[in-house]
């Protein structure tokens, strides 16, 4: 994993840990000040009236929230204004911006799709233009938190933007007036064949349950017979998200999820799912791996626990931790550990943590540097090697992730199958980590020779058409020298087919977004998805 999508994975996983409660509740318990408190108060207000320099009150008590925080678990969090205003907007399911999806390549904002619909689009925005500037801001070298911010405002604002579209060798002033933008947390969902759907689930945001069942309605109506949930790298969200969800596929009263907490009372809840649900019986596989966290692990635990789906992929992360954001007056808020979760079957996810920033810090760099989870079961007899499909190895858990000791207590969901991958080549790790597939694909785009424009129209034509590998490799050769990545030919001709799959899915997702993107790997070169669809219609799969 690279260094980049660890990064990714903790930020993802600490803004999108499963809230219980009202989503946003305040703080409306009143606390005495005595004995410890009162040492708090008296040190905040010696620091803030006797020391050497001038302190403000605000980043002293923030300082001291956060220190207070980091001697807990590694979810509870203090958030400023800044990321409690964005945590909101990203949970609520829409916010007010210009709707487009962007890159950051070579320190330049890449416009990789205008959302269908929204006012980039409406303004002229077009995928492969770059973003040199946002209003009087120069936005080469910007983060990728600070253009979302300068692109988001109120509704009906405008934002003037300086544009440079290569392909047309043009420089342009483009005006765009903000508008509310949905959220999706559905990234696609398409047939694979004439009778397995595909779902791609990113995220538990408040419309996901919605987005969910318009989803699953669409691929009955197609005339899916078996269904795929992919929760690769979803770091979770809300809690009741996921158990609407689950309730879709269990029958009525059938245990979802429960927490305890330190007292019961309201933290202490017991979900279970509801009426008939849209697709009680069929074959159900769940697609998860060392990023799927939080709400993510609810839905699995519980579909598996209820002997209703296959769990196929890797050990998830090992989240059950439940917060609740409790909002200060200035803006800010804690993210408090409430609770823990258990699935149907009284495992506790959560893995294990010590307290402190050097916990917080090993909490995380543990879970990166873990291969595939089987390290923790090598030579355990419950793994049996299923054999080989697709050039991957499988091994399947006998029974043994709802009852063995060591398997419960490993923290994270065990799959039923887990599909150990081989890791791809060096040089194609070191052109991955270092953009070069970004690259290639904008210069791909960029190029008036290229025939890609001609089949942008029909994201069912580009995939069965586009071949320009001799086009790919040139540029891949020429990003590669640029970045003074040595080339030995035997190890770029074994890699260079993974290479152009690589390219291939950026220019899709250019052209047609993530989406695209997704369609493409899931066709073209996706192992675990092989396996899951070769091992669901021969009676493994639970119905």
């Amino acid at each position: 994993m690279s260094r980049i999508l660890q990064v990714l994975v903790i930020v993802a996983v600490l803004f999108f840990g499963v809230l219980l409660g009202t989503r946003l509740g305040n703080n409306d318990v009143a606390f005495p000040v005595y004995g410890s408190q009162k040492k708090l108060l008296d040190a905040f207000n010696l620091i803030s009236l006797r020391y050497v320099d001038e302190v403000s009150p605000d980043s002293l008590a923030a300082a001291g929230i956060r220190a207070m925080t980091e001697s807990l678990d590694p979810h509870t969090v203090y958030l400023d204004k800044e990321k409690v205003s964005y945590s909101r907007a990203e949970f609520k399911g829409n916010f007010e911006g210009i709707g487009i999806e962007f890159d950051i390549v070579n320190d330049t904002v890449v416009v990789v799709t205008p959302l269908a619909g929204g006012p980039g689009e409406a303004a002229g925005l077009q995928a492969g233009d770059r973003i040199l500037g946002i209003d009087s801001l120069e936005a080469v070298g910007m983060s990728s938190s600070g253009v979302v911010s300068s692109l988001r405002g109120p509704e009906g604002s405008d934002v003037l933007l300086d544009v440079f579209r290569p392909y047309r060798d043009e420089r342009l002033d483009i005006a765009v007036r903000r508008a509310r933008i949905p959220t999706y947390s559905i990234d696609a969902f398409f047939l694979l064949d004439d009778a397995t759907g595909y779902v791609r689930m990113s995220r538990f945001v408040a419309t996901t349950s919605d987005e969910f069942r318009e989803a699953l309605s669409e691929l009955v109506a197609q005339g899916m017979k078996g269904l795929v949930i992919d929760l690769r790298g979803n770091p979770g969200g809300y809690l009741e998200q996921a158990v609407e969800i689950a309730d879709e596929f269990l029958p009525a009263d059938s245990l979802v999820v429960y927490t305890r907490s330190r007292n019961g009372g309201p933290d202490q809840q017991k979900y279970v799912s509801g009426p008939r649900g849209e697709y009680e019986h069929g074959p159900l596989a769940v697609l998860v791996d060392r990023g799927s966290a939080s709400a993510a692990e609810i839905l699995a635990g519980a579909l598996q626990d209820n002997d209703r789906a296959m769990v196929v992929g890797e050990l998830t992360f090992g989240k059950g931790l439940v917060q609740r954001q409790f909002d200060f007056d200035d803006g800010s808020a804690l993210r408090l550990t409430i609770a823990r979760y258990y699935t149907p079957s009284g495992r506790q996810i959560q893995r294990g943590y010590d307290s402190g920033a050097v916990g917080r810090e090993d909490y995380y760099e543990h879970h990166a540097h873990l291969h595939d989870g089987m390290e923790l079961f090598r030579g355990d007899p419950g793994l049996e090697i299923s054999g080989h499909v697709d050039g991957v190895r499988v091994f399947r858990t006998s029974g043994l992730a709802r009852s063995d000791s060591v398997l419960v207590s490993s923290g994270g969901i065990v799959p039923d199958l887990w599909v150990v991958e081989e890791s791809p080549g060096e040089l194609y790790s070191i052109m991955q980590e270092k953009g070069v597939f970004e690259d290639v694909a904008l210069r791909v785009l960029d190029d008036p020779q290229s025939a890609l424009r001609a089949q942008g129209s029909s994201l069912e034509r580009f995939m069965k058409e586009y071949d320009e590998h001799a086009l790919v490799e040139k540029y891949l050769l020429d990003v590669a020298t640029q970045y003074g990545i040595g080339i030995r030919e035997d190890a770029f001709s074994r890699q260079k087919p993974q290479m152009f799959i690589a390219v291939k899915s950026r220019l899709a997702r250019q052209l047609f977004g993530i989406g695209g993107q997704i369609r493409v790997l899931v066709e073209e070169a996706d192992s675990v998805l092989s396996v899951t669809r070769a091992y669901m219609y021969d009676g493994n799969a639970r119905e």
